[in-house]
């Protein structure tokens, strides 16, 4: 029986690399990837990198959606990912949940950045109940599902799961463990990246330019006089 389980395992293993490089392909495919580390990308954290990833643009290709989401409710099969509604994120999250939740046939919310001002102050959008499924695009840091996970707990709801189509691997799995919150994602940006380099859509130079940023992007900006913007 143990051999049988390590067996099975390993096969679970394998299935999860060949998500993650089907999704890979469909991000490429789409310029959902881009790296440029001669003019860097400004993020919403008002950082620099030379690697940006606009998942947004994956709504207007119904047939990629279609593979992605499925791919989704797979990992929620097989990783008895329960819940009772799936909730996305302002605003990138949204339409990734809804598609999800159609999935599953499940009710859906969103969560706001920030209490509205007007009407009843609303954070959460529909009707929040039981246990939630965050949906979001994009894993960063973590910061923004730190607000959407306390919101929906403010709700008198619970979450232990996090969703989402590519983790780019900058300590937000850790911030959100620490919330109690288990991170699932479709692909991560090293794989990603290996799977472009295979494409030939980025040369050795980039990937290694990229491998510097992620290993400290503070350190990386400072080295190239990169003052962050300041948000606000």
């Amino acid at each position: 029986m143990a051999e049988k389980t390590a067996a099975q395992k390993q096969l679970f293993k394998e299935t999860d690399r060949t998500i993650a490089e089907l999704a890979s392909q469909l991000l490429w495919q789409h310029q959902v990837v881009q790296v440029n580390e001669k003019e860097p990308f400004r993020l919403a954290s008002g950082d620099f990198a030379p690697i940006y990833i606009n998942c947004r643009l994956l709504i207007s290709f119904p047939g990629t959606r279609d593979i992605l989401i499925g791919l989704a409710r797979y990992l929620c099969q097989e990783r008895q990912i329960e819940c009772d509604c799936v909730a996305g994120g302002e605003t990138a999250g949204i339409p990734f949940a809804a598609w999800l939740a159609e999935k599953l046939n499940k009710p859906l919310i969103y969560v706001r950045k920030k209490r509205k001002d007007y009407g009843g102050g609303n954070l959460l959008e529909g009707v929040a109940q039981g246990k939630v499924l965050l949906v979001e695009d994009l894993m960063t840091d973590g910061g923004s599902k730190v607000g959407f996970i306390e919101g929906i707990r403010e709700a008198g709801c619970t979450i232990s799961d996090c969703l989402v189509i590519v983790d780019r691997q900058q300590k937000g799995v850790q911030r959100l463990a620490e919330m109690g919150v288990a991170v699932h994602s479709l692909v991560g940006l090293s794989t990603c990246l290996e799977v472009g380099q295979a494409m030939g859509l980025m040369s050795e130079a980039s990937l290694e330019e990229v491998k510097h940023y992620l290993e400290d992007p503070a350190a990386w900006n400072s080295k190239r006089g990169l003052t962050p913007a300041q948000k606000g």
